[in-house]
């Protein structure tokens, strides 16, 4: 169903530059080679739009780019045969995303079908490959990822949410579970789309850097029963955007309930699964770290495995701050992992979580990727955090 959303927006987006643009812009690069070019120490990307007269690339990858890592320009040259070009050279080994402005109309690149969906935008994407990342397809042992619709009376639907299972997945061995939590405005398919971890978890666990684990990515959007592209909001139901600031807004809604009395059971009861705190982890992204830190104040004990990325307390009030861990602290933890860059917007959030712990005595690991408050800090902290879980695993259920 993706896929085919997907393909539409893609054909939507050269349909419209086509007719809309009287002719500005068309594909003509099909074949045996993959745009955009990536040869002779660059990366190339073309365009034919012979009536235009500005042609801009926007990219993660370019100078400019504001604190969430986006917004970087620049404007593309047209040559003689009226195809506009512009040349980077190679960046480092990473997943990257860009698009088109044409005249002022923002279009997708119609010779790359890789196309990518962030906080309700279609991005095009490519990968380079290379060492120093795992974002890369994995050459052998890769894992499944099935998309499940499960029962949620607080949302008063089947929600979706997708579930992650490693290579050589079996019902005779028991696996720890892994909960992934997304930021603000992100969804159950933006840690597939953007993140890459099925093939971070690919490379991770084949190289023998992680255990093999299961990790199920949920959408935690108070008034979504599914990413937006899948299906509309609930009618009538606030946003994340609408609730920040208020109690209801720290739960993510009835999203809190919903992960600890719906999706957790569902999980353990269909499949092969450990059932002890030292076999749950929990993963909170940006917003989706605030969703988490309400969790584990009212469900403490449920996870000895935790881990926020550019997350944290918001709250300046050092005495809050202590008192929101405490909670956390009492039931004991095996993994208190915290990632923020430097340059991210939510870093004095990482602070204060930090150095709660830290008054507190309280052990914690905390990585600086040195990024903004964007994926590509996010898939670097993933693998940073992948060695460090379930090291401290039992047979013995407990909820």
């Amino acid at each position: 169903m993706k896929k085919l959303s997907i393909i539409f927006l893609q054909l939507a987006a050269i349909l419209f530059t086509l007719f809309a643009g009287e002719g500005k812009a068309s594909a003509q690069y099909h074949g045996s080679k993959y745009y955009p070019l990536q040869q002779d120490g660059k990366v190339t990307f073309l365009l034919k739009a012979d009536k235009a007269t500005e042609v801009k690339v926007y990219g993660d990858f370019l100078p400019g780019v504001n604190e969430y890592g986006l917004g970087g320009s620049a404007l593309m040259q047209k040559n003689s045969e009226g195809v506009w070009e512009y040349s980077i050279p190679t960046p480092e080994p990473d997943f990257y995303f860009y698009y088109f402005e044409v005249d002022g109309v923002r279009t997708l690149d119609p010779n790359n079908l890789k196309v990518v969906c962030n906080y309700s935008e279609f991005l095009n994407s490519f990968m380079v490959e290379g060492e120093g990342t795992m974002a890369g397809l994995c050459p052998e042992g890769r894992g499944t990822v099935s998309t499940i619709w499960y029962d949620s009376p607080e949302y008063g639907g089947k929600r979706r949410m997708n579930v992650y299972l490693p290579c050589g997945y079996s019902g005779n061995e028991k696996y720890p579970v892994l909960y992934m939590i997304p930021g603000g405005g992100d969804d159950e398919d933006t840690w597939i789309d953007m993140g890459r971890l099925p093939q971070i978890m690919d490379n991770m666990i084949s190289k023998g850097k992680a255990v093999p684990m299961i990790v199920v990515m949920v959408n935690s959007m108070p008034n979504q029963l599914a990413a937006p592209h899948i299906m509309n909001p609930i009618p009538g139901k606030k946003s994340h955007f609408e609730m920040m600031g208020t109690p209801e807004g720290e739960a993510g809604g009835a999203f809190s309930a919903d992960l600890t009395g719906n999706v957790i059971p569902f999980i353990e009861k269909n499949f092969s699964v450990r059932t002890n705190p030292s076999s749950r982890g929990i993963c909170g992204v940006s917003m989706g770290g605030v969703y988490e830190m309400y969790i584990l104040s009212h469900w403490s004990g449920l996870f000895r495995n935790i881990a926020f990325m550019g997350s944290g307390i918001m709250s300046p009030d050092k005495e809050k701050a202590i008192s929101s861990v405490r909670p956390i602290i009492g039931k004991g933890y095996d993994l208190f992992w915290i990632g923020a860059g430097k340059d991210d917007i939510a870093l004095r959030s990482a602070k204060n979580l930090s150095e709660a712990l830290k008054a507190e005595g309280s052990p914690y690991v905390y990585y600086d990727c040195g990024g903004a408050h964007n994926w590509k800090s996010w898939r670097k902290d993933l693998q940073e955090l992948l060695p460090l879980l379930f090291r401290h695993q039992s047979d013995s259920p407990s909820r």
